[in-house]
């Protein structure tokens, strides 16, 4: 690499199992300097190779696999360029830096799918079966899911990621001291509720304010008679249309905190044992019913 060249930083590895042992992936979260907010992710060349069942040092079977006859005929220009010109970057590992020679996941995918074809097609050569045999196996490993999805969350991106989006959002549509609010649920509480919501991510939800709606359904509806009728008076909303306080801080250690600390272990509880969304909300309804109480959203809409 120059100085000239983009420098690409990857500050996220951990094998895929999914792929095969030792099959590692990255992800490249920053450029030039810059953190990504949709960063890509990579599999080294000698990672593409060991999936497929290639032994090569640095992976440069890979590459000489597909500029053979039979199988290099079902790849198009398009993906040969790509396989020609790989990713390179930096990964930092604590205390060094390993330089590391890539493909996108999604160029990994379109190898596997023109392998399936060049097997339909009867354009592999014997000895090339194999390649066909294992893009089928891996294909049906990720059937119900993503390659990014699964590089993502093994390599811990996410939880890194997921604890800034959900400040973020609490920030915004839970208004005045939302991070204090935060700290008063347990962090598995935000993981699991968008979990069970039928999120991968909170980088997924379009609609962030749907946080707000789901806390008032879940917790202050549940929680006790009136309790939201309550706290509308105890504190309401100003000439803006703000909170001066967060309706957490008009409870106390010995009369309120506890029984939501309860509630919440109630309500995870059974965000655990639900295999789906509508399943969740059924358990809540007989277990944890709303109170009947008319009243305003405490919380903002967008």
């Amino acid at each position: 690499m120059s100085e000239k060249e983009t420098m690409i930083y990857s500050h996220y590895r951990a094998p895929i199992s999914q792929l095969g042992e030792g099959v590692e992936a990255y992800v490249l979260d920053e450029i030039d300097g810059q953190k990504q907010d949709r960063p890509r992710c990579v599999l080294s060349k000698r990672a593409s190779a060991a999936a497929l069942g290639l032994k090569s040092e640095g992976g440069s079977a890979f590459l000489r696999t597909f500029s053979r006859k039979g199988v290099g005929s079902a790849i198009d220009e398009n993906l040969r360029f790509k396989i020609e010109n790989p990713i390179v970057f930096k990964y930092l590992d604590p205390g060094s830096e390993l330089l590391v020679h890539g493909y996108e996941t999604s160029t990994f995918i379109e190898v596997l799918q023109a392998l399936m074809k060049a097997r339909r097609t009867g354009d592999l050569a014997p000895s090339q079966y194999f390649l066909a045999e294992n893009a089928e196996m891996l294909l049906v490993a990720l059937a119900n899911t993503t390659l990014d999805t699964l590089v993502y969350q093994e390599t811990g991106y996410w939880t890194v990621v997921e604890g800034q989006k959900i400040s973020d959002i609490l920030d915004k549509y839970l208004v005045d001291q939302a991070r204090k609010w935060a700290k008063t649920f347990p962090d598995d509480f935000w993981f699991k509720l968008i979990k069970t919501k039928g999120y991968p991510s909170y980088l997924a939800l379009k609609r962030p304010s749907f946080v707000g709606h789901w806390v008032n359904d879940l917790v202050y509806d549940r929680l006790a008679p009136g309790i939201r009728e309550k706290l509308n008076k105890l504190n309401p909303r100003t000439d803006s249309g703000r909170r001066k306080k967060m309706h957490h801080q008009f409870t106390s250690e010995a009369h309120g905190l506890p029984e939501l600390r309860e509630h919440l272990v109630k309500v995870m509880a059974y965000m655990d044992v639900a295999s789906s969304d509508q399943q969740f909300m059924r358990m809540m309804n007989k277990a944890l019913p709303k109170f009947n109480t008319t009243y305003e959203m405490p919380f903002d809409e967008d």
